[in-house]
């Protein structure tokens, strides 16, 4: 029976735990203690009350003896348990659990897909992994400003099913602390892109400070990205609140939907930074994407040739799997989603400089774009997102990946703190959209320090186009 236990390394529990800033007294739960890391590490705090859950009988009658004079132990189902509101702290390392493998642990354990959206898992993806109901319902569990410690992997920024999660997590707090992991913070086998969130529970919107642990065996050293230091701003909202954000469209297979050689049931669509000059689609070089969004849709001939014929190459190859699987179970297995193109796009791989581009035709993107689509004016919010305010924190949260490359992930975009539209005054939205179409048109980047200027007197922080030029330098210094 798969419980999605991974257990966490002593060092790891105690680091996490250090995270936690709660006055003597507090009343701190882990609800999925396993071999009981995290209650040994709030023990030698000696300052807290502690409770914890597990629903595996061994590991529950494996800590009772050792930790039963600290902590309060119950062997119960979290996720069925009464804990909403009661708890000053939660920390703990979810179980992974596929949503493909929920349903399995029905019995003996009374889990699976649908009693948990009937315990308020409802706003979650139907693909969901276990450790994001833990998640939401360890925020559920805390007292209003109370703080979560929360270990997984960072898959989630990712995939679709993520969204709702990350939706879901921004309704109920804010997140102070994002700790990239590198190394293992596992016993056993590890997993890949692991990452460490402190989420305050109802919290105001904040900068996140961003930090990294590498762990070599059982130490553990902690740094900070270049020009982390925390940076308060006013009259902000989180990008979240203005526009949706999402991952241009990945094909499963390149060569099938890109550039087919047929005439008909194709768009354009934008692959490659590289193919945008400036702030603007405008003149953007194109591909052309097999794009077949309704079943009822009439194929030619041509294309009806052209699907039968990579089929029978899919399937005689096994591979993709993915593509493969949908061959043998859909009549209409060329489908894509039929989603709306973004008002600005944003490629998240970031060499020397970076673009949130007015995406002016319309186009589709492929996936090393992001897709933000907002009921603001775009010219607006072109002008909230291109400024040196946002393109400081892209340079504080962002993951180096040598030569001076920063990659920016989907959560790093939708928590990039922008000025509410509805602290700007009318004159200066009329200068601030201007600006941006200027900066579309021309592409001259001496409009940024301009549109920076305007923004300024909302920020409340000066100085930051010296902060983000240094932050920049450092990065690239070494590489240009």
């Amino acid at each position: 029976m798969n419980l999605g236990q991974v257990y966490t390394k002593p060092s790891v529990a105690h680091y996490m735990v250090d995270l936690l800033t709660l006055p003597s007294g507090a009343r701190v739960l882990d609800p999925c203690f396993g071999h009981g890391a995290f209650l040994d590490a709030l023990a030698a705090k000696g300052i807290y009350t502690i409770d914890g859950i597990e629903i595996d009988a061994g590991s529950y009658a494996a800590c009772l003896g050792r930790l039963s004079s600290v902590c309060h132990l119950y062997n119960a189902d979290f996720l069925a348990s009464d804990t909403d509101g009661k708890y000053d702290g939660v920390v703990m390392n979810p179980p992974y659990v596929r949503h493909e493998e929920i349903d399995l642990l029905a019995n003996p354990y009374g889990i699976s897909k649908e009693t948990l959206r009937n315990r308020g898992g409802t706003e979650l993806d139907a693909k969901a992994n276990l450790y994001m109901y833990f998640t939401i319902r360890a925020l559920r569990a805390l007292k209003d400003g109370g703080q979560l410690v929360v270990i997984f992997p960072n898959s989630w920024e990712r995939s679709r099913a993520g969204e709702p999660f990350r939706k879901a997590m921004s309704a109920m707090g804010c997140i102070e602390e994002h700790v990239t992991v590198c190394g293992n913070p596992f016993e056993g086998e590890p997993l890949v892109d692991v990452e460490i969130l402190k989420i305050r529970c109802g919290g105001h919107p904040t900068a996140t400070n961003h930090k990294v642990i590498t762990i070599d065996g059982d130490s553990l050293t902690e740094s900070r990205r270049d020009g982390t230091a925390t940076v308060e701003f006013a009259n902000c909202v989180r990008l979240s609140s203005l526009a949706n954000v999402r991952r241009g469209r990945t094909t499963g297979c390149n060569r099938l939907f890109i550039n087919p050689p047929v005439k008909t049931s194709v768009c354009d669509m934008l692959s490659s930074p590289k193919n945008v000059d400036g702030f603007s689609t405008s003149t953007a070089r194109t591909d052309r994407y097999l794009m077949i969004t309704n079943p009822d849709e009439p194929l030619t001939s041509e294309v009806e040739t052209y699907l039968r014929q990579w089929a029978a190459r899919i399937v005689k190859d096994k591979r993709p799997k993915s593509i493969c699987n949908r061959i043998n179970s859909s009549a209409t297995w060329y489908l894509t989603p039929k989603t709306a193109a973004g008002d600005i796009i944003f490629p998240y791989i970031i060499r020397r400089s970076i673009r949130f581009i007015w995406n002016d035709r319309r186009l589709p993107t492929r996936d090393n774009f992001y897709s933000i689509r907002s009921s603001h004016p775009t010219a607006l919010l072109m002008a909230l997102l291109n400024n040196h305010y946002v393109w400081f924190q892209l340079e504080q949260c962002g993951k180096t990946y040598g030569n001076g490359v920063l990659k920016v992930q989907k959560y790093d975009v939708d928590n990039l703190m922008v000025v509410s539209p509805e602290r700007i005054s009318a004159t200066d939205k009329s200068t601030l959209t201007e600006l941006a179409g200027r900066l579309a048109s021309t592409a001259a980047t001496s409009l940024i320090s301009r549109i920076t200027d305007v923004l300024s007197k909302y920020y409340a922080i000066d100085g930051i186009k010296t902060m983000f030029e240094n932050a920049r330098n450092k990065r690239i210094g070494s590489h240009s």
